[in-house]
């Protein structure tokens, strides 16, 4: 039989392999995985909503959804579905069916919990600078139903959180409408009043689905102007203290109404090292296979 040009070097490699992994069992070490190893289940945090989810995530400012993974970084995943301008019906129509289908396809763990924050946009006012946002009050809350119900044909076993829009601050929005340079100068985009009846609506929402929400629009309202109004960059967004605030908020509903969830939050999926440093120790040599010629 003849060989190849360089046949024969390769079969030496191939031979040389073979018999270096053809060691007696006895000879290589053994890795045992016990209960007591096994990685603790992992939760996943789906948050959807407008900017006020979208920027939850800049470490810049704070954000309660960065300041949620720093926290739990070791034991949930997140999954972030902010988008700012987004208001309920367009959430609804162009983002859920995204949604619905990435759950059902698994394209990530079924969450463990869902976050739905939508109403700011959807309050702004008919007669202001951005009326192509407005939503009536009552499509807004069959909007946020449909969204509400579509996440639990989703997602059965996934608790739901509705989040409130928070409060605006209508000195600052009159102030901004007053700096325009174009030709919606003066109009205001918001009110403090207006928001609250779309508060009050996702308030009646939660309560018709018998989800928990997280009513932010009274909270910040039972705070004096002042102090409530320093807790936003622009009127409308939060600014780094405000978005604390909401981060102890969040932290705190979840605390009261998700005990198994919280569980899992406050689990590490894998433990300290310092486990293995005690259990599991380099040993000179002794575990280290070795191949000789």
């Amino acid at each position: 039989m003849t060989i190849a040009p360089g046949t024969f070097h390769g079969l030496v490699i191939l031979f040389t392999l073979a018999t270096a992994f053809a060691l007696p069992v006895e000879s290589q070490p053994t890795i045992t995985v016990t209960t007591e190893t096994q990685p603790a289940s992992r939760s996943l945090l789906l948050l959807t909503g407008d900017s006020h989810t979208e920027q939850g995530a800049y470490p810049n400012l704070d954000g309660w959804v960065s300041l949620l993974q720093a926290r739990y970084t070791r034991s949930t995943d997140i999954i972030l579905r902010g988008l700012s301008g987004y208001n309920a019906k367009w959430f609804l129509k162009y983002v859920m069916p995204t949604l619905e289908n990435e759950i059902a396809t698994g394209a990530y763990t079924t969450p463990s919990l869902i976050t739905v924050w939508l109403g700011t946009n959807d309050a702004v006012l008919v007669n202001g600078s951005n009326p192509e946002m407005h939503v009536p009050i009552e499509e807004y809350k069959d909007n946020l139903n449909q969204i509400v119900r579509g996440f639990q044909n989703a997602a059965p076993d996934a608790e739901i959180l509705i989040i409130t829009p928070p409060h605006i601050d209508d000195d600052a929005r009159a102030k901004y409408a007053a700096e325009r340079t174009d030709a919606k100068r003066g109009l205001v985009d918001r009110s403090n009043a207006a928001t609250g009846d779309y508060a009050r609506a996702c308030v009646e929402v939660a309560s018709e689905l018998k989800v928990s929400v997280l009513d932010l629009y009274e909270h910040f309202n039972a705070m004096p102007v002042e102090t409530r109004n320093t807790m936003l960059a622009d009127g409308v967004h939060f600014n780094a203290a405000g978005y604390k605030e909401v981060d102890s908020q969040l932290r705190s509903k979840i605390s009261s109404v998700f005990p198994r969830l919280t569980n899992s939050l406050d689990t590490w999926q894998f433990p300290k090292a310092s486990k293995y440093v005690a259990e599991d120790p380099y040993r000179s040599g002794s575990d280290i296979p070795t191949f000789s010629d």
